[in-house]
């Protein structure tokens, strides 16, 4: 009888249970679409400049069925995520190496990070123009776009990292009779990991929300450019569609950046 109920209250405790807060955060989005229905329902708001929940998730279906101007609603969402994912990539494959030099060399870091620290503030969209006047309104100027608005960030965060390390770690490894490049390999760089992660968290966010934006200008597909076409249309549903959409996606792209984060980077915090 005891081991019966030693193995029922085991089986109890290996049921996964769902975290308090996890109950609040389903509460407030329940409580948020209720309010949302509630306003549309009793026409708090023009049902042509707010529609309903129900409605925007007939849109969706529709779109998901029958598509949009030609255009299905996978081809626009993979035509968003492989520019904002190409410009995101390109920006780590240079800005990462570099941002790691210039932490490990002074001299480069005097000569670049000027260069670096005027482009960061830069709206992304402010050269938009002059890119399709160069590389024509292809994917090339969007993705060089995103490029831009990504690659100051991860180039300062790898920066950033390499300088936090601390120089007593760095003796140590010296005084152990270790070379330059060794030092850098199991000194330098997993220091600078946990930093040079958060940046591209960071730079990928920018580049997601910049997306949007340079999908406004000459673009023939993506979800800027749905929301673009549809504004044109007065509709709403469709654009409140995108906009829920676009949260999805951002929200799903960082729990992607937090899981590799801890599955690469498991001494984050460990010093």
């Amino acid at each position: 009888m005891a081991g019966s109920t030693a193995q029922t209250s085991s089986a109890r405790s290996d049921t996964p249970r769902i975290r308090p807060e996890r109950w609040f955060s389903v509460s407030a989005v329940a409580a948020g679409f209720a309010a949302w229905e509630m306003i549309a329902a009793f026409r708090l708001a023009p049902p042509d400049l707010l529609p309903g929940p129900i409605v925007v998730a007939a849109t969706f279906i529709d779109v998901l069925r029958n598509g949009y101007r030609d255009t299905t609603l996978p081809q626009d969402i993979l035509a968003t995520l492989y520019r904002c994912g190409a410009g995101f990539l390109l920006a780590c494959a240079a800005g990462i190496p570099l941002g790691l030099l210039m932490g490990f060399r002074a001299r480069l870091r005097s000569a670049l990070d000027p260069i670096v620290q005027f482009m960061r503030p830069l709206p992304p969209l402010s050269y938009l123009v002059l890119l399709i006047l160069w590389l024509g309104t292809g994917n090339a100027s969007k993705i060089a776009l995103l490029f831009l608005s990504a690659f100051p960030i991860v180039v300062s965060s790898a920066t950033a990292g390499v300088r936090s390390v601390r120089e007593q770690k760095l003796q140590v490894a010296r005084s152990l009779g270790a070379s330059d490049w060794q030092v850098f390999r199991f000194v330098i760089l997993p220091s600078a990991l946990p930093m040079i992660f958060t940046g591209a968290r960071i730079a990928l966010a920018v580049a997601f929300s910049t997306v949007v934006a340079a999908e406004l200008m000459a673009a023939t597909d993506g979800l800027g450019w749905m929301v673009f076409s549809a504004s044109h249309f007065l509709r709403n549903d469709i654009i409140i569609m995108v906009v829920i959409l676009l949260g999805l996606l951002g929200m799903s792209l960082n729990r992607l950046m937090l899981a590799a984060d801890g599955a690469l980077i498991h001494w984050r915090g460990v010093e």
